[in-house]
């Protein structure tokens, strides 16, 4: 991680700040709406929901970008990945399913040129008062990141992604089969440059696409597994970096789609397959310095103690930074997944690796993520706790020094959806740190996905079962 840059203005990436181009356009518009691939005539209006995803609509840049903002249905909030739905004391037929208030964040706004006239924006929600609304990511990882600047630091993250790539069969995904798609490339080796000749093409379409929309893509490499890939971006503030991490992911699932390919960030997205983990370097600056970098070439006081609140925090947040059912799958043995409340220097079993490196470079790598991880929410539960541990002036445990997976002087981590839902609804610490009201709806929504699970997993008669007993009973 380098030393913080300031971020280019819009003018300088061929962009053009909202109100001299997309307001001024949207008038002229309105008379030309045949004006011409040149001028703006959509706004794709961009909102982080609970899971991460960036929940959409096409407005009228003018309505986008007005004072006044965009109307969303409390719904989103209510709604989970595959958009069952489930009541909640936001959103429910109690209350009639009222609107929010979407306002476009004009640092925002990006030209999409993959996209006949059209340029992007994400967008804050805000409640009846005007104000962030509690319950969106982006408003929970704001607060956080305004802590950290009254503290005077000054954040930084870069998000490394695993994911795999696999063949579209539409066929084999309705019929429930996603698990014999055909994985891209004929060959399975990580770093391997013969493997980068099949992913090539997709690479630098890629690539190209984040620089046109100022996400510069650090790295692009093959990983461990059929169709395996890592990306990772470059580092920024908080906010910054979750919108760079959303957009990265969302952007090139749809590049795969016009490629009759599909990207999957599951945890593990098939029996036998690796796992996909999404790791997060992270830093504190102060007046233009590395914060966590020691003049002797180790860390800082400030960095332990920053470690420190994470290792404390990091069970309560098990459910943030592993969401979902299928997340759990990933903490297996072998997978280079941490399983304990670990750190240590260089060391990839911890879950926090200490990189003391150049002194530009000293960071901390959160191990624990997986793929399917909410950037906003991962970001924001990492630097909360870390505050808390700078705050409270807490002691970080010695660094393990071999196989984190079995050091017993750690904490183990949650191997389940169920048990991290159980540290989440028992802590009080995250509900200072996050805000009672989002915890508690978070809560209700990981709660819904487990009973959804559930209600299934009594019903299904599995292969195992099959095998074991179908003719031996």
């Amino acid at each position: 991680m380098t030393s913080p840059t300031k971020r280019p203005a819009l003018h300088d990436l061929g962009e053009k700040p909202a109100a001299s181009a997309l307001t001024a356009r949207s008038s002229s518009t309105r008379a030309a709406p045949h004006s011409g691939p040149e001028g703006i005539r959509l706004l794709q209006l961009e909102i982080p929901d609970l899971d991460g995803a960036l929940r959409a609509k096409l407005v009228h840049p003018e309505k986008g970008l007005s004072p006044s903002g965009s109307a969303m249905c409390t719904i989103m909030f209510g709604l989970t990945t595959a958009d069952d739905v489930f009541e909640t004391p936001a959103s429910s037929a109690d209350n009639g399913y009222p609107d929010l208030v979407v306002r476009a964040d004009p640092s925002t706004i990006r030209t999409l040129p993959w996209c006949r006239a059209t340029a992007a924006a994400i967008g804050d929600l805000l409640g009846p008062t005007g104000a962030l609304y509690p319950l969106a990511p982006r408003s929970v990882l704001r607060h956080v990141e305004e802590r950290c600047v009254a503290l005077g630091y000054e954040a930084r993250f870069a998000a490394e992604y695993e994911l795999c790539i696999v063949h579209r069969d539409d066929a084999l995904s309705a019929a429930g089969r996603h698990g014999e798609l055909n994985p891209l490339g004929r060959t399975m080796n990580a770093y391997s440059s013969l493997r980068l000749n099949e992913l090539r093409p997709l690479a630098e379409e890629f690539v190209d696409r984040m620089d046109a929309v100022d996400i510069p893509v650090e790295a692009v490499h093959t990983e461990l597994g059929q169709g395996m890939v890592e990306f990772a971006l470059s580092h920024s503030t908080p906010v910054v970096a979750a919108d760079r991490a959303a957009r990265a992911k969302t952007y090139l699932k749809e590049l795969c789609a016009q490629h009759d390919l599909v990207a999957t960030f599951m945890s593990k997205w098939r029996t036998g397959a690796p796992t996909s983990g999404c790791h997060f370097h992270q830093s504190l600056w102060s007046d233009g310095d590395n914060a966590f970098a020691a003049d002797d070439g180790g860390l800082t006081d400030l960095c332990r103690h920053y470690l420190a609140g994470q290792l404390a925090t990091m069970a309560d947040f098990g459910a943030l930074f592993n969401p979902t059912v299928n997340s759990y799958r990933r903490l297996q043995p072998g997978t280079f997944t941490p399983a304990t409340a670990s750190w240590g220097v260089d060391n990839r079993t911890a879950a926090l690796r200490a990189i003391t490196g150049p002194r530009k470079a000293v960071r901390v790598e959160h191990r624990r993520p997986g793929a399917d991880t909410n950037p906003y929410l991962a970001i924001a539960a990492m630097l909360a706790g870390g505050l808390h541990g700078i705050e409270r002036s807490l002691d970080a445990p010695p660094p393990t020094t071999g196989d984190a997976y079995d050091d017993s002087h750690y904490r183990r981590l949650p191997t389940s959806l169920d048990g991290a839902v159980s540290e989440l609804r028992e802590s009080a610490l995250a509900r200072e740190l996050l805000g009672t009201e989002f915890v508690e709806h978070y809560l209700l929504s990981r709660v819904t996905e487990l009973q959804l699970w559930h209600r299934w997993a009594a019903d299904e008669v599995t292969e195992w079962e099959h095998r074991r007993y179908f003719e031996t009973i």
